[in-house]
């Protein structure tokens, strides 16, 4: 099942017609409500996809109730700090109980991303400007950065593991999977090794990975190397697959739009943290019966769009 992710046309842009025709026109089995969707557009954009005559896959969690202002950001499932977890589990819920309630099997678990004391974006910045090599401004801010997300690495699992928690008897109370989405730096959490340490605390229960083809290109282009025994671990405890596309370290693109990915690995900075693993460009990235989510740029065009789901759908054939 490929479905149309509802970043390519937002709703809080243009409501949720113009998702739910793209989805149709261009072939895909259904959408996946998550970025530029607001909660309150969850009920009408599943009744309208079912209208439609296909489905709803999943649901993305945290998801805003207005549009957030620019210094604006939603609680982070993953954070420290216990208030703003709760603050994000109370969204979680409302959006596992709507997925619940449609009948929708997955709910895809974004916990956020993690502030350290090198900053993403001035490594952003630095990256783009080739300052990141030997002997440049932004040498050490990845070794930093690493450095110093090992040191918080047990508190980090521990938030996430608390957020699971919450959620876990509700998930299983509905039938909803627990997706849970992958850090490709250090500015973000879990990392596969931590993923794969929450699912075996949470033994039994229905909790897996989300697979991201842009995001495994950022992890090789920093040099972050995972061995591939873990490679194979989160390939298979994969429960849902995000096909995109990334432009330097950011992913994001619809696919056949980002830049050609060789699938080497770099310099690996130790299986401990997050890392990259090789996949050839036309080798599927998980089991069959596995949803697979196109995402993109919102201002794609129609036919780009209908071009990246017959090139995925070939792929997944």
């Amino acid at each position: 099942m490929i479905l149309c992710g509802s970043e390519l046309r937002p709703t809080t842009q243009q409501g949720v017609e113009p998702l739910v025709r793209l989805a149709s026109e261009s072939g895909f089995a259904g959408v996946a409500i998550g970025r530029g969707c607001l909660l309150g557009d969850v009920p009408l954009l599943i009744a309208e996809t079912l209208r439609g005559g296909f489905v709803p896959g999943v649901v993305r969690t945290p998801m805003p109730e207005k549009v957030l202002g620019p210094s604006k950001r939603l609680p982070r499932l993953g954070a420290e700090a216990a208030d703003e977890r709760g603050a994000a589990i109370a969204i979680a819920r409302q959006s596992l109980e709507m997925a619940g309630a449609a009948g929708i099997g997955l709910l895809w678990v974004d916990f956020g991303g993690v502030v350290l004391g090198s900053p993403a974006a001035e490594f952003v910045r630095l990256f783009a400007r080739r300052q990141t090599g030997k002997n440049q401004p932004g040498t050490q801010a990845l070794p930093d950065a690493l450095a110093e997300r090992r040191a918080r690495s047990s508190q980090l699992i521990d938030a996430c593991q608390w957020s699971l928690e919450a959620l876990v008897a509700e998930s299983q109370r509905y039938g909803v999977t627990l997706a849970m989405d992958l850090a490709a730096s250090p500015w973000a959490v879990p990392s596969p090794r931590e993923a794969l340490e929450l699912i075996s605390r949470f033994g039994g229960a229905r909790i897996g990975t989300v697979f991201d083809t842009g995001k495994l290109a950022v992890m090789r282009r920093l040099g972050l190397g995972m061995a591939p025994a873990r490679v194979a671990a989160v390939r298979a405890a994969a429960v849902l697959v995000v096909e995109n596309e990334a432009v330097g370290i950011e992913p994001g693109y619809l696919p056949g739009l980002g830049e050609p990915d060789t699938g080497d690995d770099g310099a690996g900075a130790g299986e401990d943290e997050v890392g990259g693993a090789v996949f050839g460009p036309k080798e599927r990235v998980a089991s069959a019966g596995v949803p697979v989510v196109i995402i993109g740029a919102s201002d794609s065009s129609d036919s780009e769009v209908a071009a990246a789901m017959r090139a995925v759908a070939r792929r997944y054939a």
